[in-house]
């Protein structure tokens, strides 16, 4: 895999974005751009070669193609099961990036820190992407896509907003990679527990509802111990965590489904559809319908 790197004092040119929504049997073109795009999965599977890379694009995951670089659809998605994903096509306003490997870019940024013993981070000066990978705390990733495609197709805002709204999204994928791998790293040098594996199953099981005793038994873990060990290396504690992850559910509900408020509470794993608004206001400082009614404007495509 491949990891994608270009100075961010210079910003992102949008050139097209959208939303994708496509019925079973889906298979992605095959062809050769002078474009970087980057997918963002929504809702079931795209199968994905980019030169001799598979990659399977599912819910909270992301690609980034190349320019110049073949890609094509490996073969189409599952019988009765519908596909949706973000996209957006943009170029570099300095014309210029590299492409480094997994090697290269642990010994230019992070290995160098660990010997240092401090933390310098590369996202000062870069955009750093992953070709592949997992949107864990996918909440601000999506708000700001919904973003870059309402600005995109209102006729009020200069096309230089989009590029300052793709820039963002850049920079906030490349903190989540940059996040993950320095937890990665903590987690294994100061730890025996697995704090992603954690994270992974919350991310796998929000909708049934599950509290800190309950995660605590499934990893043998004392509760109160799992809270303290949680929140000293993730900044947050793991009640809120949860209720990030189902919060961040629901946002993708409010924006993608004409479901009820009641209907996205149960989906998402609260009881009480009261209780699902007070949590909603609480971290997003908007109600679910002033969410919902924020981002009126998307070009969605069929193709």
């Amino acid at each position: 895999m491949f990891y994608f790197l270009s100075k961010n004092k210079f910003q992102l040119q949008h050139i097209s974005s959208g939303k994708l929504v496509a019925s079973s049997d889906f298979i992605h073109p095959n062809r050769i751009l002078d474009t970087f795009v980057i997918l963002v999965g929504l809702r079931g599977n795209i199968y994905i070669t980019q030169d001799d890379r598979e990659f399977v694009l599912s819910a909270n995951k992301f690609l980034i193609l190349f320019p110049g670089h073949h890609h094509y659809g490996t073969r189409p998605s599952l019988e009765d099961e519908d596909v949706t994903y973000y996209w957006c096509h943009f170029k570099l306003t300095d014309n210029s990036f590299r492409l480094l490997t997994e090697d290269e870019i642990s010994q230019r940024f992070f290995w160098e820190q660990h010997r240092r013993s401090s933390i310098v981070s590369p996202l000062s000066e870069y955009y750093l992407l992953p070709e592949f990978g997992t949107l864990y705390s996918s909440d601000r990733t999506m708000l700001i896509f919904n973003q870059l495609l309402d600005i995109a197709y209102r006729d009020t805002y200069s096309p230089q907003i989009a590029n300052y709204v793709l820039s963002l999204l850049a920079m906030e994928i490349s903190q989540e990679f940059y996040t993950q791998y320095e937890t990665s790293r903590l987690v294994s040098d100061k730890t025996h527990y697995n704090l992603m594996e954690i994270m992974q199953w919350i991310s796998l099981h929000y909708e049934e509802d599950p509290s800190v005793k309950d995660i605590a038994v499934l990893f043998n873990y004392n509760a109160d111990y799992l809270s303290s060990a949680f929140k000293r290396y993730t900044g947050m504690s793991l009640v809120r965590y949860i209720n990030k992850t189902k919060i961040a559910a629901a946002k993708k509900l409010l924006l993608s489904t004409k479901n009820s408020i009641k209907e996205i509470a149960l989906q998402c794993g609260f009881h009480d559809d009261k209780h699902f608004m007070k949590v909603f206001k609480q971290l997003e400082e908007v109600t679910p319908s002033q969410y919902r009614s924020a981002f009126a404007f998307r070009h969605t495509n069929k193709e």
